[in-house]
């Protein structure tokens, strides 16, 4: 680069010219290469808020730890606020899920939740006003596990057998719960804090069924054990706007996430979403139906 009055220094220093040539040169090879969602046009439309909140709930399957929970969302809501120009979005990682849904039932309601338990995100939009966006584009079921040499073939065959479960306001144990009635199974039915004891009791010889998330069984069957039933498909992850976006928000906001299929997938991997689906009304009320909730 060269300038009109640009001299070299004498004694081979650098002069003015040169210290501002070389910083300019300096800033622009450390700033980041910017993704092309991070480039493109938000919609034209806004709510009335500069600011959303959102709150997130991994359920009992998820890290517990409040910094890497905040760390793994950010690309997300950095992403919808390059879609929605203006807004800055807050996110709130709770882990217990009663507290989560207090949050979210309470008179302050935020902006966007994201949720695993979907039994209880089927009763925000049933009861709280809720409005679905999108889903993980494959089903939920839960999965019955039991040790290898279990004489067990069917869940018929664990009536009067003892079933550990996770924590009763999980969806895995809604579900689990609901096929148990389908089937008309009696059994005696412990809950345990987290997914990783279900599996530990049951091969720990302490309970002869375990009900755990897909995930979970594909790792039970790897090691050698045996999956013995699963529930029916449900609803999976979702995100629901507040009851105060208005509508046409709410579609641009389904729009943006379903765009990141293509335009982010590695940002919604990192929060274990193979791909988004548009999520309806009706998914979640039929998931009430089949839990009885």
């Amino acid at each position: 680069m060269k300038y009109p009055d640009h001299k070299p220094h004498p004694h081979g220093l650098l002069t003015p010219v040169d210290r501002r040539t070389l910083f300019s040169l300096g800033v622009g090879a450390l700033l980041p290469v910017v993704p092309a969602w991070a480039q493109s046009p938000g919609p034209s439309k806004k709510s009335p808020s500069s600011q959303w909140r959102m709150v997130i709930n991994e359920a009992v399957t998820g890290d517990t730890n409040i910094f890497l929970l905040t760390s793994r969302y950010r690309p997300t809501a950095d992403f919808l606020e390059t879609q929605f120009k203006g807004k800055s979005i807050s996110l709130e990682p709770v882990v217990d899920i009663k507290r989560f849904m207090a949050l979210a039932q309470g008179q302050s309601k935020p902006e966007l939740v994201f949720g695993k338990s979907v039994n209880q995100l089927a009763k925000l939009v049933r009861d709280n006003g809720y409005q679905p966006v999108v889903r993980r584009a494959d089903p939920y079921k839960a999965a019955f596990i039991v040790d290898k040499a279990s004489p067990m073939k069917t869940l018929a065959d664990a009536a009067n057998a003892k079933i550990i479960m996770p924590d009763e306001y999980a969806a895995t144990t809604a579900v689990a719960k609901a096929e148990l009635r389908r089937l008309n199974v009696n059994a005696t039915v412990v809950h345990v804090r987290f997914q990783e004891a279900v599996s530990q009791q049951v091969k720990a010889g302490l309970a002869q069924v375990g009900v755990v998330n897909p995930t979970t069984a594909r790792k039970w069957v790897e090691e050698g054990g045996r999956m013995l039933a699963e529930t029916q498909p449900v609803v999976n992850w979702s995100v629901l706007a507040g009851p105060s976006l208005p509508a046409e928000v709410v579609q641009q906001l389904r729009e943006a996430l379903l765009s990141m299929n293509s335009l982010a997938p590695t940002v919604i991997a990192a929060i274990g979403v193979k791909a988004w689906a548009a999520a309806e009304r009706k998914d979640y009320l039929d998931l009430l139906a089949y839990t009885k909730e």
